[in-house]
């Protein structure tokens, strides 16, 4: 369903005893005719009652759907069920409309549907194409001169403890007798 334009629109019923300004959608199409098949009514329900839509039972296609913001402001009390059907009557500010089910049996249709579309195919492969990030190694980076420091330097010993090995530039003996000097720091 593709929505074609937005329109500002006066709602009322007969008697403009109801009238509301809505903001609508413009679609070619909302669904399928309603209903699928001609119902066979018994009676002319019209003589009793001021239907909303007088063919009601004739397939046709649908005018206005109403969404939930003004659903509740059109139902008026009053609801009327059909005798040995499942068809149920609801007052309404436009007059009673029908819903419920029928017990004819629709025609059985089978839709499949299948769309290939060569152009939508090779617009995401290069969509995916273009937002790939390649990764390339250098050899040399310092990302991998940092992981071979971290082979060398470090080792699980067997209770499971890392031991990592003391980074030094120059030779230890450079450190002189620095370790009683450190212990008097720390206590």
């Amino acid at each position: 369903m593709i929505v074609k334009n937005c329109v500002k629109t006066s709602v009322a019923n007969k008697d403009k005893s109801f009238e509301r300004e809505l903001l609508m959608l413009v679609v070619n199409k909302i669904t399928d005719f309603i209903p699928n098949k001609i119902i066979n009514v018994d009676v002319d329900v019209s003589e009793f009652i001021s239907l909303a839509d007088h063919s009601f039972n004739v397939p046709d296609k649908i005018d206005m759907l109403l969404g939930a913001e003004i659903f509740y402001e059109l139902l008026r009390p009053g609801q009327i069920y059909a005798q040995n059907s499942q068809l149920l009557l609801q007052n309404t500010v436009f007059g009673y409309v029908v819903s419920g089910s029928v017990d004819q049996v629709a025609e059985d249709r089978v839709h499949c549907g299948l769309i290939l579309d060569d152009n939508l195919n090779k617009t995401l492969k290069q969509f995916w194409e273009i937002e790939s990030v390649d990764v390339k190694s250098t050899g040399d980076t310092e990302a991998s001169l940092c992981e071979d420091h971290f082979v060398r330097t470090h080792k699980k010993n067997e209770e499971g403890r890392y031991v990592v090995s003391m980074a030094l530039s120059r030779d230890p003996s450079c450190l002189g007798n620095s370790k009683d000097m450190a212990v008097r720091q720390l206590s």
